[in-house]
């Protein structure tokens, strides 16, 4: 239990040059921001503010691929910030504006993740769906999440990630019967066990 307690405080803690350092595939130490490290999936709000702007930047960047989207949409925003501009004017206070970026735009229209999850593993599988769209994101970390599975529940998450080519570790505090995995020992030895 000691040495799940310790990996767990390096990933919480993670900075590729400590204690844990996690490769990617071409053997490149893994940067803190590529991690999404989820400990609590029961408490973890998939609209958090990090998981959203994420999202709201690779908006942007999808608008900035359609210039006649963003044209249109910079008129509008134009439009709309002149009207308020002339309104400022009339207040009885000295008041200013600032321009409005895409970003900001989303904020204030409220675009978030629509949920509908009633069970673990259907948040679970939302959390694998939005980290499969986080293009800056390299490796989703599960912590001591198997405990709040059944066998078949857990076999077809391991499937929905596999068909979707996500990279997910999956940190247990003990063995999950049934399945491949590799166990770090007391001493800190990696050990394979096969499973099914």
């Amino acid at each position: 239990m000691r040495v799940f307690a310790n990996v767990t405080k390096w990933l919480y803690q993670y900075d590729e040059t400590e204690e844990l350092t996690i490769f990617g595939a071409k053997q490149q130490p893994l940067k803190s921001s590529e991690l999404m490290l989820i400990t609590d999936v029961l408490g973890h709000d998939i609209n958090s503010l990090a998981t959203l702007k994420l999202i709201y930047a690779d908006l942007e960047q999808q608008l900035n691929e359609k210039p006649e989207v963003k044209s249109m949409i910079d008129k509008l925003t134009a439009t709309i910030s002149e009207l308020i501009g002339y309104e400022l004017l009339e207040h009885e206070l000295d008041l200013e504006e600032d321009e409005i970026t895409v970003i900001e735009l989303f904020k204030a229209l409220g675009i978030k993740i629509e949920t509908k999850s009633d069970t673990v593993f259907e948040k679970l599988i939302e959390i694998v769906q939005v980290y499969k769209y986080l293009s800056k994101k390299k490796l989703l970390v599960f912590i001591n999440v198997c405990a709040y599975l059944t066998e078949d529940e857990l076999l077809e998450l391991r499937r929905y990630v596999s068909l979707n080519q996500v990279k997910v570790l999956f940190v247990e505090p003990r063995k999950t019967e049934g399945f491949s995995q590799v166990i770090l020992d007391s001493d800190y030895f990696l050990q394979v066990e096969k499973g099914m």
